[in-house]
């Protein structure tokens, strides 16, 4: 799979609309700075991540990433939009876009698809192995930390590793913990409650030693009528008070909501009311009728203004006629028209009564039209006050049932709280409920009396409920000590997998360290260290350190270009070594503006032995001789050519692609031998 096509619109430096046709072997981008080549490479990161990558501070004063992502040049742009386009081998095609709105085409599945499918690769991984950034070389490589280092390692052979446990061992700790925790609520939970119940025994002791009448109490429940439970009597005595109170409060506003409907329901039942509906709709009625007959008088005057249209195109053709036959005058005594024998007076005659009789027709077409227009007056002036009229009917009786059913809400509502009184009639209803609240302060009032005198029952009652809680107190603690120890070992088991999946990284590292010396030997960066090799470490977090001679670590032994160079060796790498990948493309975002020639040229050679196992190479340089080595060395051929975009700016300040050159595949044989004439 590789990359077809980069359109641009309204984003970072590029302001019009611009598209880059990528041939599947080699793309060269140079130009000046700023004049839009990383913008490119920009571009693809921020379609499959939502972000640009190469950016570590994402907020600082002036603005942060998210305001810097699009146009914020002279002018407004018009799009604003990226857009990439990937071809398969097979020649299948999908577009991944992404606006202000964010994605909105990912193609089949995303960057998953992208990834050979299982979903076990980010898309931010993805791009930090596909896109060098000049940038980012040393960061990314050689100034790493030693477990970063080997995580991406880890990322990168993601594929051969086999199935990762380190999800599953988490969610088994996360499991653990949570049941812990969920265990550690539950006895925090019955400590607490064992506080309640030792202050309420505590209560109830210091209220044994009084001993008040409790007859008055008993007559009120019997009246009332409530039975209560030998024991805990007081406890479902104030469950009562506490659901009657609660009742008390839900009638409260449901009789606030009958007096405000009390006004608009005096209103809809009213025969008033009645009378204006009923006075509405034989107004509508009469209008009904008024509209009929005048839509009657509008066809008929549409047919009189037709017949009179047809009649005056006839004397039109008829004066037509008569003037003709005036022009020619008599043939030979005869007339032009009927070819009757006549005289010249007599002639002249019967023209002038011809005309005289057509005269008319204007004059009649005239009333004809007023005639049409003032009936379609007639007739839109009824429609509309028939129209005005129903709105007016359907708004009172919409009205009108909505005041009924919200009388019919709050009857239900009665109903469900047993409550018997008539919403239409809140007065009543206010009453009926200020007796129940006298009901309930009696109520009140006996459990008092109670519970002064029950304070025995009531130590007794709290001591067996202390001595529960004390039981159900060590049966928690003993299983949160069970819980401690699962956690234990959860951890255990997770410490475990990962030491197995470090070694199993550093042993399958061994096949992807020969292709890291291959690279190192052929980017050359140091004259004297030209061998490099690894040093693993650490089983639980594990670590990845390079190292050259006696051990040497090349992070404090290379100068700053022979690290780069040591670092693309590393980068080259773990691009190569993605066998979960079906993305086929490399990004190089200027890989050599830190580096001498000498270095250069060596990456030139490595990037052409890359393009020749058929792997898609996008490059930009701001050096346009070393534009012009990479467009020679990379070689295209007929299948994948190769294509050269040289970027400049436009007069608005915008990126834009100043010449587009594409590279012809090299003859096969440039010299042939003479041949013997």
């Amino acid at each position: 799979m590789r990359i077809e096509f980069v359109e641009i619109a309204g984003f970072r430096g590029f302001k019009e609309r611009t598209r880059f046709e990528l041939p599947a072997g080699f793309a060269v981008l140079t130009g000046h700075n700023g004049a839009g080549k990383s913008t490119v490479l920009d571009a693809i990161d921020f379609a499959l991540t939502g972000s640009i990558n190469k950016f570590t501070v994402r907020n600082a004063r002036g603005g942060g990433l998210e305001d810097h992502i699009w146009w914020i040049g002279g002018g407004q742009a018009k799009e604003h939009f990226v857009s990439i386009g990937f071809i398969t081998d097979d020649g299948k095609r999908f577009t991944v876009t992404r606006t202000r709105r964010g994605l909105v085409d990912q193609g089949p599945t995303g960057v998953d698809f992208l990834c050979g499918g299982g979903g076990r690769v980010s898309a931010e991984t993805l791009m930090k192995t596909t896109l060098i950034r000049d940038e980012s070389i040393v960061r990314l490589s050689v100034d790493q930390s030693e477990q970063a280092r080997f995580e991406a390692v880890r990322e990168a052979i993601g594929g051969l590793v086999g199935p990762d446990f380190s999800e599953r061992t988490q969610e088994i700790l996360d499991a653990a913990v949570s049941a812990r925790d969920e265990q550690k609520r539950r006895l925090d939970n019955v400590q607490a409650e064992l506080g309640r119940a030792l202050s309420s025994l505590t209560e109830a002791r210091s209220a044994a030693e009084k001993s008040p009448d409790v007859a008055e109490a008993m007559k009120t429940l019997e009246d009332m009528k409530l039975s209560l439970p030998s024991e805990g009597g007081n406890d479902a005595l104030r469950q009562i008070v506490a659901e009657r109170r609660q009742r008390v409060a839900e009638l409260e506003r449901l009789i606030s909501r009958a007096f405000d409907l009390k006004s608009v329901l005096d209103r809809v039942r009213s025969s008033t009311w009645d009378e204006e509906l009923k006075a509405m709709e034989r107004e509508l009625a009469a209008a009904e009728e008024r509209a009929s007959l005048a839509e009657a008088g509008l066809d008929a005057a549409a047919r009189a203004l037709e017949a009179e249209r047809e009649s005056d195109t006839f004397a039109s053709h008829l004066a037509a006629l008569i003037d003709h036959g005036a022009h020619l005058g008599l043939q030979d005594g005869h007339c032009p028209l009927c070819d009757a024998v006549r005289s010249n007076d007599a002639f002249e005659a019967a023209l002038a009564a011809a005309r005289t009789k057509l005269a008319g027709r204007d004059d009649s077409l005239a009333q004809a039209t007023v005639a049409m227009q003032e009936a379609e007056r007639t007739f839109q002036t009824e429609r509309t006050q028939i129209d005005g009229l129903r709105i007016d009917i359907m708004g009172a009786q919409q009205q009108q049932a909505d005041a009924l059913k919200r009388l019919q809400d709050i009857t239900t509502l009665f109903e469900t709280f047993q409550f018997k009184a008539d919403p239409a009639e809140p007065e009543l209803a206010q009453i009926a409920l200020l007796d129940e609240q006298e009901e309930i302060a009696r109520i009140e009032r006996a459990l008092f009396i109670l519970e002064a005198s029950g304070a025995a029952d009531r130590v007794a009652t709290w001591q067996n409920r202390v001595n529960g809680l004390r039981s159900s107190l060590d049966a928690e603690s003993t299983k949160h000590a069970d819980t401690e120890r699962a956690v234990s070992k959860a951890r255990e088991v997770q410490t475990a997998a990962k030491t197995v999946a470090n070694q199993i990284s550093a042993e399958q590292f061994d096949t992807v360290m020969p292709l890291l010396q291959e690279l190192y030997r052929r980017l050359r960066p140091h004259s004297e260290w030209r061998e490099i090799e690894s040093d693993f470490g650490g089983k639980v977090r594990g670590t990845l350190n390079f190292t050259v001679g006696n051990g040497h670590n090349v992070q404090f032994l290379f100068s700053s270009g022979q690290r780069r160079a040591a670092g693309l060796a590393f980068l080259l790498s773990i691009h190569l070594s993605r066998r979960w990948c079906q993305w086929q493309t490399l990004l190089l975002d200027d890989p050599v503006q830190h580096i001498d020639d000498y270095r250069a040229l060596n990456l030139v050679e490595v990037l052409s032995a890359i393009r020749r196992t058929g792997r898609q190479v996008v490059v930009a340089v701001e050096n346009r001789a070393l534009a012009d080595v990479l467009c020679h060395k990379l070689r295209s051929t007929i299948t994948q050519p190769g294509r050269r975009f040289d970027l400049t700016m436009s007069t608005s300040g915008s990126g834009s692609i100043a010449e587009i050159s594409d590279i012809v595949p090299m003859p096969r044989e440039i010299l042939r031998p003479a041949q013997a004439s």
